[in-house]
This record gives structure tokens, sequence and C-alpha cells, in this order.
């Protein structure tokens, strides 16, 4: 017959040189869930780097592993013998931080040293007084134990998951005050507080966009760097006889006249050449002059001299007549000119592509900053998991950002990036005491196909898959269902499964066009026979 069971995640927390601990803590375990778990409907499941984490980039290893699961357990089990273990971003170990981390969201941790004998050469000096360093930090805390032998530590482990998770289970009752307590709390800094407070973004005066301004700085200030010198005029350059007569006086006439008749068919072949290849003096779009003039004026950009900040020269276009693009669809030519000519129009060019998506992200993260968001995360604190948990949250009309009207659809030269920040923006990243959402649906993108063997996209392809993957993007993490009553805008979602004493934040940041004082909820389960119902008060500045 099918019953509930109740299951406990142990992370266990070692440095390298501890190893045969490492096979007692699972032994044990084992031990506790044959004589403990059935009886108590419960079981308790071992985590550790070496079964639980995979490859994955993005992060510091730490980082990745607090992600992957340690953050996700209900305790952990941490010995140290000589060795500390390799620094982190924020702690001098990975096992320090996991430690740390948990204590501070509250969880278990079983934390033991061992002084066991070994042989004092193989021991590194540093190491160890860092392991002494952190055991006399907690010395008067009372949350440690030490052991002398193998058999001494497995006694003591057993004995101290028994007294912890038993009392856990039972509380000193039936196994009928087992049950789930569900609510929905506010998050901040990544912890659980009682009373949101509402947050504001600043993304463009963020690094990011600040990054972006520096580089059109310099591009700029490249440009200017570059004068172009003088030429001669076009029309000297068509006249070589004139220049024949001046430099070679002192030729024989019947030499000049066999030069000049050379100088004449070359002239003719050239005219024919330009016939087939047609070539035009490059020239600067109006609206790509208005467009860096612009900003230059907005930003403070001093440009000494208009025209010679444009000015490049006797730079020609010569149109092919060949397609171009990798398989000859589109239109071709290359440019005729100087090195510095070249140079200098491609910098135009691009500083001209640089403002106009620094432009189209200045104008979609300002509409991001213009309104305030919370995270908000559904709360099991009681003994029990609970399941098909249906979730209803209740803001008053007017304020909640809805997603077709009020969040802004990014620009074509921006969809790429926007794509790959989308969760920063618009997601709760998960912390030690609160998970992410994980029940997300997964949408097939319209991936373009290849337009021949080397493998290129289309520039139409290419933007229909960037257009395509945000509205997923948006069509994922904002996966609510919307209603409206004469008072409220109501979101609501489902909660497939919520293990005892854990958290697990809504899909998305909550974006309102004006902070709410107040959030109503109502929580209905599977295993809760009773409508939840309860309210948040909302904090602002």
């Amino acid at each position: 017959m099918a019953r509930q069971v109740t299951q406990f995640d142990i992370l266990i927390s070692c440095p390298s040189d501890v190893r045969k601990e490492l096979d007692i803590i699972k032994e044990t375990v084992e031990n506790f869930n044959r004589m403990f778990g059935a009886v108590n409907n419960a079981s308790l499941n071992v985590k550790h780097w070496s079964t639980d984490s995979y490859p994955e980039s993005g992060g510091h290893p730490q980082h990745l592993l607090n992600k992957q699961f340690v953050f996700d357990c209900d305790a952990a089990v941490a010995v140290f013998w000589t060795r500390f273990g390799t620094p982190t971003e924020s702690y001098d170990s990975g096992t320090e931080e996991e430690i740390e981390e948990l204590i501070k969201s509250g969880k278990q941790v079983f934390l033991y040293f061992s002084d066991c004998p070994i042989n004092p050469s193989s021991v590194d000096h540093d190491q160890y007084q860092r392991v002494l360093a952190f055991r006399n930090k907690y010395k008067d805390k009372g949350i440690y134990s030490s052991y002398s032998d193998i058999e001494g530590f497995k006694k003591s482990f057993l004995n101290h998951l028994s007294l912890y998770f038993v009392k856990l289970l039972n509380g000193g009752s039936t196994n009928a005050t087992v049950k789930s307590t569900l609510s929905i709390i506010g998050v901040q800094s990544g912890k659980a507080v009682e009373h949101p407070k509402i947050n504001k973004s600043y993304y463009n005066n963020s690094k990011f966009m600040n990054e972006k301004m520096n580089s059109i700085s310099e591009i700029f200030k490249e440009i200017e760097s570059i004068i172009i010198p003088l030429k001669m005029s076009v029309v000297e350059t068509l006249q070589p006889e004139k220049q024949m007569d001046n430099e070679s006086s002192w030729l024989s006439p019947e030499v000049k006249y066999n030069m000049n008749k050379i100088s004449s068919i070359l002239k003719d072949q050239t005219r024919g050449f330009d016939s087939i290849f047609n070539s035009s003096k490059v020239q600067i779009n109006e609206i790509i002059k208005e467009t860096i003039e612009r900003y230059a004026k907005e930003n403070n950009v001093n440009l000494n001299d208009i025209d010679e900040f444009f000015n490049i020269g006797e730079l020609m276009k010569q149109h092919q007549p060949i397609g171009g693009g990798p398989h000859g669809l589109s239109p071709s030519y290359s440019l005729v000119g100087s090195d510095v000519e070249k140079q200098k129009y491609k910098l135009i060019m691009d500083l001209y592509w640089k403002i106009e998506e620094y432009k189209q992200f200045r104008e979609y993260l300002s509409i991001i900053d213009s309104k305030c968001s919370l995270e908000l995360a559904v709360s099991n604190s009681g003994t029990s998991f609970d399941e098909d948990i249906d979730i209803k949250v209740y803001i008053n009309k007017g304020y909640l950002c809805k997603v077709d009207w009020d969040i802004p659809y990014p620009g074509d030269d921006i969809l790429e990036t926007i794509n790959h920040l989308f969760n920063r923006i618009f997601k709760p990243q998960k912390t030690v005491t609160i998970a992410e959402y994980d029940a997300y649906a997964v949408f097939n993108s319209n991936v373009a196909l290849p337009l021949g063997l080397l493998g290129e996209y289309s520039t139409e392809k290419k933007l229909e898959n960037d257009r395509n993957e945000y509205t997923n993007n948006i069509e994922t993490i904002f996966c609510y269902e919307f209603f409206q009553d004469d008072e409220y805008d109501i979101i609501c979602y489902k909660q497939k499964y919520l293990k005892q004493n854990s958290n697990i934040f809504l899909p998305s940041k909550l974006f309102f066009n004006s902070p709410p004082t107040e959030i109503k909820y109502e929580i209905s389960s599977k295993h809760c026979a009773e409508l939840i119902q309860g309210e948040l008060r909302v904090l602002h500045d």
C-alpha cells in the first residue's frame, strides 16, 4: 500500500584526507534507515560532490556545487583531520563555506574533528594550522565532537544522527503530528523575511552599461586620431600625359608618343573595367552622421572638427558582379583606397552600430528600472512533505505588471544579449535557504537550419531564432495563470512537491508599476485539508 515518506538530504562535506569516514557515514545512514526510517516513514539520503555534481560552466566551482545540490540539503556532516581544503571566493575552503552557510540558514550540521594519529612528515603544516584555527573558533559553541579512532567516530555519528532525526520526526509524540505547514514568505538578500522590502533596479548605471559607453568613447578617440593625408585631385590623376610632359621633357618625341599611346590604351581599358565593375565614392549616410553627432552632444563627447571626423578621403566602393555572403546570395562590394581610409570608415560604421545597440539597451533597461519588484517563496516549515500545492497570489488592481503590456520587448540588435541576461533580470536565484522553482515547461525552439555546408545562418533566420527564444523565456519564467476580479489581479500556479523544512521561490520575480502595500495569498494542497490564507505587508523606502 502506498504511504507518505519524508526524505531528508544529508550533505557529506570533508577535505581530501578524510576517506575512511566517508564510507562510515554512508553505512551509518543506511543503518539509520533500517532501524528508524521505516517505522517513522522517513528516509535519509546522502549527497556528495563525487556522486551528485555534474560538469557546468559559468561560475566558481564551489558556487556551482552550492547551486546544484548543497543549498538544497537539509543537514550536513563535516569531518576535519589535517587538511582544511581549497579556498573559495568567500571562504578559506569549500567545506568551511558549506558549514557556515548551512549554519546561517538554521540547518543542522554534524561537525567532527579527528585526533587520529598520523605520520608528522605527511602533514601540511599550513593546512593543519587552518584546521586548528577553525576548531578553536567553535570550541565554546558546543557544535562539534572529536574522536581518536574510527570506531569512536562510528558510534558517535550514529548516536548523534539518531537523536536528532528521531526527535525531529516524532517530537515526543505519534507520527500523526507529522504534517506540512505551508505559507508564502518574502525574500530579502537571499533570506526569508516576515515583511519583504520592495526592490529597485539600476541597470542603466551598471558596470555593463558603463563598459558599453567606455567602448564607444574609445572608438571616438581612435577615429579622431586618424588624419587622412591630402591627395592630388581626381582630375590630375586622370591626366597622366600632363605629368609626363612636365616630368619627362628630356625624352625624345618618339618615346613620348609611345608612352602617351600606352597611357591612352590603359585609360580605355580602365574605362571598360569600370563599366563592368561599377565603382562609386563612399558617402557616409546623413542618418549615421546625425546619430553619432547626437550621441556626442548628449554624452559630452567633444568633436574638434566634424568635417575632419567624417573625412574618409577618396575611398571608393567597387561593386562585384557576383553576390557576396557565404553563398553569393547578397550584394557585395570591396573598398578601394588606402589602408587608413578603410580603417577610418570601418571604425565610423562600427561606432554607429555600437551607438544604436547602446540606445536599444538604454531604452529597454530604462523601462525595467522604472518598475519595482519583489521576490517571494512558498515555504513548508512543517515536518512532512506536501504535494499538488495550488497557490493564488492577490495584488490590488493597477499595481502588478502585465507581461504582455508592461514588460518591454528588446530591439533586434540586443535580443541575443537580453536572452543571455534574461534569468538574471527576471528569475530569482537560489540561495542556501531557498531553492529555485523547478517545474518550468520545456519549449522546443524553432532552430534555423544552416543554409549550406559551412553551417552559416542567414541574418533573418538568426533574428527569428532570437525572437523565438525571447518569447520562450517569457512564457517559461512567467508561467502563471492570470485572472482579475473587481478588486484584485490574481496570479495562480502549482507547486508539484515541497519537502519538509524547505522553501522554493515563485517562478519569477513579481514586477510592479508602483509599490503595493500588501499581498494576500491562498494555498491548498493534497495533504492539508484546510484552505490556508495569509497576508504579507510590503515595506517601502
